[in-house]
C-alpha cells in the first residue's frame, strides 16, 4: 500500500516552525541590542532549533515525494512554504552574526 502523502500538512509544518524560527531570531536581535547577551543566546538557540525542524519537515516531504514519484505534486503552498523556510534560513543567520558583532562591541566596550 502506497503511503498517503500530504503536501498541505507538510508544507504548514514548514511554514509553522520557519514562523516560529524567524520570530525567535528577532527577538534575539532585540535582546542583544539591548545588550541583554544571555537572553540573546537563548532566543537565538530556539530560533536555530526551530530551524532546523523546519528543514527536516521539508526534507521529509520532498523525500516522500520523490520516493513515491510524485514530485509533479509539489504546489503553491510548498513553494511557499520553500519561499520562507529561505527566507527565514538568512535571517536567523544575519542576525546571528550581528549578535556576535554586538556582544563583541558590548565586551569592548567593558574592557
Amino acid at each position: 500500500m502506497e503511503k498517503e502523502i500530504n503536501t498541505d500538512e507538510g508544507s504548514m509544518q514548514i511554514i509553522l516552525h520557519a514562523g516560529n524560527a524567524k520570530s525567535s531570531a528577532f527577538e534575539a536581535l532585540k535582546e542583544v541590542k539591548l545588550g541583554h547577551i544571555d537572553s540573546y543566546r537563548k532566543y537565538y538557540q530556539t530560533a536555530k532549533s526551530e530551524l532546523v525542524l523546519a528543514e527536516k519537515a521539508h526534507a521529509v516531504l520532498l523525500r516522500d515525494l520523490a520516493n513515491a514519484d510524485r514530485m509533479k505534486d509539489v504546489d503553491l503552498l510548498l513553494v511557499h512554504a520553500e519561499g520562507h523556510l529561505s527566507s527565514t534560513d538568512i535571517a536567523v543567520q544575519l542576525i546571528g552574526e550581528i549578535g556576535e558583532i554586538l556582544e563583541w562591541k558590548g565586551a569592548l566596550e567593558n574592557a
